[in-house]
């Protein structure tokens, strides 16, 4: 299949089609609690009950029959995806070039003509590290706004308190820096994110008319 290039990383995309034996449904539910306590005291008191909340994930497994006659189960997490035995899958997955790991993207039931995105291409971005907040814009802000407080102090060489550092002008650079990064990498992020999602659903079109 197609593989996809970003910068200096490539991501390989490959597929397993084959007949759907039998599967299974379940779902899980977790649950978890946050704040509540209070105090009591000789006057009185106030005692809150905490909050819970609960979350349930459905979980899908399913067997399929590859084309050599070799066996694959398949586990998916937070989908309920309709199938039904006999019908005819293809799944696509995506890796980075050089490992041996990789995430389900795209499901195509070629019988009822439809197709799934398992990982979309935000998930993928993230799961890949294709393009990611990484922290630096802090850094270099820190860097500039230190530099500017540093050659600003009037006893920068005696070792004293740099009250009378320019701290206005370094804290507003640093802030236009962190703001100026931050839209940079968002736009990047938007883009690669489309350019990826039509690059599976590409790779989803083409798996229609190969099968």
């Amino acid at each position: 299949m197609e593989d996809f290039q970003y910068k200096n990383k490539e991501v390989k995309f490959w597929r397993v089609t084959g007949e759907v034996l039998g599967q299974n449904k379940y779902s899980k539910t977790h649950v978890s609690s946050s704040g509540g306590g209070g105090y009591v005291g000789k006057g009185g008191g106030h005692v809150s009950a905490p909050k819970v909340h609960s979350t349930t994930v459905t979980h899908h497994e399913f067997w399929i029959k590859e084309e050599d006659g070799s066996e694959k189960s398949v586990k998916l997490s937070g989908h309920d995806i309709p199938l039904r035995e006999g019908q005819k899958i293809t799944l696509i997955s995506a890796g980075i070039k050089g490992k041996d790991s990789g995430f389900y993207s795209v499901l195509v039931n070629h019988n009822a003509k439809k197709h799934w995105f398992i990982n979309s291409a935000g998930d993928l971005n993230k799961k890949l590290k294709l393009e990611v907040l990484t922290g630096k814009s802090l850094l270099i802000a820190g860097a500039i706004a230190g530099g500017i407080v540093y050659f600003t102090a009037p006893d920068r060489y005696r070792g004293k308190a740099w009250d009378d550092a320019s701290w206005d002008i370094a804290l507003g650079v640093a802030g236009i820096v962190i703001v100026y990064r931050l839209v940079v990498k968002l736009s990047r992020v938007s883009g690669l994110t489309k350019k990826l999602k039509s690059h599976l659903e590409d790779l989803a079109q083409l798996t229609y008319k190969n099968f």
